[in-house]
Parts: structure tokens; sequence; C-alpha cells
């Protein structure tokens, strides 16, 4: 009779021909649920021409954010690749402030001038509770949907009912 060996390598199982598939597997459903989520963010929402705007909105200037509302811009640039709008308000005076920023109806959007689009915060950044402070700052991201402001856009700003003039976005 034949005597029979086994070797400690045979007797293992084969976790190569499991590890493949499942790697697939996990990225394949990481791109299902990235792409998911791309498609599901709020979009920006399509307005009337600016000129419909204007009759609907109280159209103020800089110097008139500042002198009534407290508030100046200091920044708006596209950041992040492309992907958002960076919004930076300087708090001049915090109370006349307050008159412009009181809830989540007079949150800051953006209005894209030439493609008619406004462009909103996300609801966790609408439902943040502001510090007003003398001196202090605000600042909002934008998702840029469809890449619609790009550098040198000119980019208007809505409170509620009263929109500022365009700025040009850096």
């Amino acid at each position: 009779m034949k005597q029979m060996t086994v070797s400690p390598a045979a007797d293992r199982p084969r976790w190569g021909k499991y590890l493949i598939p499942a790697v697939v597997l996990v990225v394949v459903g990481l791109v299902g649920f990235f792409a998911y989520r791309g498609l599901n963010t709020r979009q920006a929402a399509s307005v009337p021409p600016s000129t419909a705007l204007i009759s609907e909105h109280t159209l103020i200037s800089q110097s008139t954010l500042e002198e009534q509302y407290g508030l100046r811009v200091s920044l708006i640039a596209v950041t992040a690749a492309g992907g958002l709008v960076d919004l930076r308000l300087k708090i001049l005076d915090a109370e006349k402030a307050r008159h412009l920023l009181r809830g989540s109806t007079d949150f800051p959007a953006l209005v894209v001038d030439g493609i008619a689009a406004v462009l909103t915060a996300s609801g966790d950044s609408q439902a943040q509770d502001l510090k007003l402070e003398d001196g202090g700052n605000v600042f909002v991201l934008f998702p840029n949907t469809q890449n619609a402001v790009k550098a040198g856009t000119p980019v208007g700003i809505v409170f509620g009912r009263i929109w500022l003039e365009p700025i040009m976005a850096k």
C-alpha cells in the first residue's frame, strides 16, 4: 500500500478566489452610492430672467448693504476645484445685520447672472444659528451646481426680498 501525505497548503481554503469578487463588489457598491448621492443633491433652481427678479425684489448697492444692513461682502469665489462657491460677509453692525439675517427665509442665496439660476446653501447651513457680533464674519459655502459660477461671473446675493447688485466672482 502507498502511504499518502497531505501538505498543509492543500488544507487551507483559497481566499484569493473569494477576495477579488468581494473587492469588485465593494468598489461597485461605493461607485453606485456616490453616483446616487450626486444625482440626488439639491440642484439650483431656475428663476425667471433678471428683469423679473428686479421687479420682485428691492435692488440695493454694496454701499447700501453696509450703511443700512451693517454687512460687507468680503469675498465671492469659486473654490474646491470649482465645486463650491464661497461667500464671506463681514459684520460691521450686528444690530443692523440681524434685520437682514432674521431666519432661514432671509438666508443668503446666489443669483448667477446670465444663466438665470439660483444657488442655495444646504438645509444644514440654513438651519444653523448665526452668532452675529460686530467685527465678526459669516461664511457660507454653496454647491456650484452645473459649474454655474466661474471666475469673472457676475453673482448677485439675495436676502429674502433684498437683492444685492451683482459682484464679480473670483
